[in-house]
């Protein structure tokens, strides 16, 4: 099934992406840059941080945390505050980071809310698709 396969292929997937980001810092020594989308009451707590610092120890990088934004279709919500919490934890375990400011929210031209917006505003007819030549 597409369950099975996908359990079977995850983790190989993580390890090659995990793998590959830590072949490119031996190479450049260049430091990447993770965008963590912080969800309230989904991967903003003591515990997730502890768990990306394992993952990251080690590794140049620095992670910014994004309070995710209001987006139509999606419940998640966002927390500044616990976001904030998790960006002061990462830094007690190590692992720099900081708390990016969320723009463009009030016009709906945040991350994730543009592709919804627009996606609305262009498709209102899925039969009435343009044609790529």
């Amino acid at each position: 099934t597409t369950a099975t396969t996908l359990s079977v292929l995850k983790p190989l997937y993580n390890l090659f992406i995990y793998q590959a980001c830590r072949y490119y810092v031996f190479k450049t020594n260049r430091r990447i840059t993770f965008e963590w989308a912080s969800i309230a009451g989904e991967n903003d707590s003591k515990d997730d941080a502890k768990e990306l610092a394992a993952l990251l120890r080690g590794l140049k990088c620095h992670v910014n945390v994004i309070p995710v934004n209001p987006t139509a279709g999606y419940p998640g919500k966002a927390s500044k505050a616990s976001a904030k919490s998790f960006v002061e934890d990462l830094n007690e375990l190590g692992i720099p980071a900081t708390l990016r400011v969320r723009r463009g929210i009030d016009i709906d031209g945040g991350c994730g809310q543009l592709t919804v917006r627009m996606s609305n505003e262009l498709i209102d007819d899925p039969n009435d698709v343009p044609n790529p030549k």
